[in-house]
């Protein structure tokens, strides 16, 4: 994907073809927001009823603060949403991790939530908490992932490594004992564990990471807005309820690991 991101600099010139920061976006009277068409619900829903979602909802908020309409634009395909994003169809872009490749391209706010890549494993299996524990496993891993590299990282060897097709075939491998262990981001793992209790997070591979919202470097008013909403809102008691509320009851002590917590 990064490669496919960085192909699209010489095409896209040095501009949106609609740029208009955050005083053009306050006389237009909406806010319109990049997300997956196919995002999970839990994290930015398409249907905003019964939950909008989590990153939904905070936007939502935003948007009603500065009494603004938020317009959810649908991206069918991903890799094409930087370019979206550049070629002004939406002035924010949801739930994507600032990689430094894609920081050469847009500007991103401060952080949302961490991203960080963990070992998942199932009850009755005891949690991996070490390298040593997860080179001894039968791990399971999507390939051409990052989490598949992480796993390579780590010094896994080939032959307790099993290829499998997506995040729902990691998890039942994991349930029929296929496998012992797989690694997914964090908020991944959180989304997951609200279907399977039994799921349980054990040692972190790599460095920790951020996702944000993405916005043209063109826009740094609509940025700076955006930062400072998030800023106050992590220090409300509205932040740690909708975490809570999206992700569980343990949602805070999984996700302060990421800083060390």
């Amino acid at each position: 994907m990064i490669l496919a991101l960085l192909s699209l600099v010489p095409m896209l010139g040095n501009g949106p073809l609609d740029g208009r920061d955050f005083a053009g976006i306050r006389a237009g009277g909406a806010l319109r927001v990049l997300a997956a068409a196919d995002e999970n619900p839990v994290w930015f829903s398409m249907n905003p009823a019964p939950k909008p979602g989590f990153e939904r909802e905070i936007l939502e908020n935003f948007a009603r603060l500065h009494k603004l309409k938020l317009e959810v634009v649908p991206v069918t395909r991903w890799d094409q949403a930087i370019a979206d994003l550049l070629k002004g169809r939406g002035d924010v872009l949801a739930g994507i991790n600032a990689t430094p490749a894609r920081q050469r391209l847009i500007d991103f706010t401060g952080e949302l939530l961490p991203s960080l890549h963990i070992v998942v494993s199932r009850r009755p299996h005891p949690a991996i908490r070490s390298l040593d524990a997860l080179r001894a496993q039968r791990v399971g891993v999507i390939p051409d992932t990052t989490w598949a590299e992480a796993v390579a990282a780590a010094g896994v060897p080939a032959s307790r490594v099993q290829r499998l097709p997506d995040v729902a075939a990691c998890i039942e491998g994991l349930r029929s004992a296929r496998i012992t262990a797989t690694v997914m981001d964090v908020t991944d793992y959180l989304l997951q564990r609200r279907k399977d209790a039994a799921l349980q997070d054990g040692v972190a591979l790599g460095s920790a990471g951020s996702s944000a919202w993405g916005v043209r470097k063109t826009d740094p008013d609509l940025r700076r807005e955006l930062n400072l909403y998030l800023e106050n809102l992590k220090r409300t008691p509205t932040w740690s309820r909708l975490v809570i509320e999206y992700f569980g009851d343990d949602a805070l002590r999984v996700l302060g690991r990421a800083h060390g917590e």
